[in-house]
């Protein structure tokens, strides 16, 4: 009996110091950083480097740099008119883009209109959009003179001259040029391109003025280039006149400022300074659904509509 009992109590420490030797050595394998989970290893070790895809690591900016979220697309500015891009099958719908069509508008204007002793010598012609005071646009031929700057209706379908204005250089008072603006309450879209404003009144325009569509005393007018001003630097010998560029109406500003300096320095010297802006060029158009149609459509343009030309 006293021989069963040493065994058993054998047992039970040798028990204990297995059970003691069995924490030890978990105590040190969770010091190495390594527990022996059935056959699994955890790695408790920190890693030397950030994880690539780790933005922050230890309150410091990691150095994988990281695409902020895509902010909404500014919208694009509806492309109405003062040129832009077109194909050559609606290039060859405008009277104007035929060969030769310029040329013989402006030989007409010159031996029909232009007055020697009134306006001088011509200075130059261009091909423009006129923009009216509701918006719509319309095609214009523009000749500058020593004294004058002449806009004429043009049609180029009959190539005949159909109106005319006469605009004395010496009576401008200003000339704006600059990107096209309307009024924060407008719903009318963005129109694309510059402008250039010339105004030949200093009073301001009453709101009858403004708001009558047939109005022609406006004392200001708003241009900007030609449709057809892409394709002509793709093709510039179907316009040439001389070495300007008679669809693009930032030489056209160029040389109305010209002009207008040339005529005071000569003529009225006395007379006040042209007031030359550069900024925003405002058209005051709200809602208007016919200028929306009228532009979308060309109707301003000598064009070929479906086997009709007007």
């Amino acid at each position: 009996m006293a021989d069963d009992h040493r065994q058993e109590q054998d047992l039970s420490i040798h028990s204990s110091d297995q059970a003691v030797v069995n924490m030890e050595q978990n105590l040190a394998d969770e010091k190495g950083g390594i527990m022996d989970l059935s056959g699994v290893k955890l790695e408790l070790n920190r890693p030397e480097t950030a994880p690539p895809d780790a933005r922050l690591y230890n309150g410091a900016e990691a150095e994988v740099a990281f695409a902020s979220p895509s902010a909404a697309p500014e919208p694009k500015p509806v492309k109405i008119g003062g040129g832009g891009d077109i194909s050559e099958n609606i290039a060859r719908g405008f009277f104007a883009y035929r060969p030769g069509a310029f040329d013989l508008a402006v030989e007409t204007t010159k031996s029909e209109v232009l007055l020697p002793d009134v306006d001088g010598s011509l200075r130059g012609a261009w091909l423009l959009t006129e923009i009216d005071h509701w918006d719509s646009e319309k095609e214009r031929l523009v000749l500058l003179t020593d004294n004058c700057l002449i806009v004429v209706f043009f049609d180029f379908v009959a190539s005949k001259i159909q109106s005319f204005k006469r605009i004395v250089l010496k009576n401008l008072t200003s000339v704006k040029m600059g990107p096209f603006e309307y009024p924060p309450n407008s719903i009318m879209p963005c129109r694309a391109g510059v402008g250039v404003q010339m105004f030949w009144s200093r009073e301001e325009v009453s709101a009858v003025q403004k708001w009558n569509p047939f109005n022609r005393d406006i004392p200001y007018a708003i241009f900007a280039s030609h449709p057809l001003i892409e394709r002509t630097l793709r093709d510039p010998d179907v316009y040439r006149v001389s070495t300007l560029e008679p669809l693009k109406v930032e030489t056209f500003h160029v040389a109305l400022v010209q002009g207008c300096q040339s005529v005071r320095a000569t003529q009225s010297p006395s007379s006040p300074a042209l007031n030359i802006v550069e900024g925003p060029v405002m058209i005051e158009s709200y809602a208007s659904l016919w200028s929306l149609i009228h532009n979308q459509s060309r109707l301003g343009f000598s064009r070929e509509r479906g086997g009709v030309s007007f």
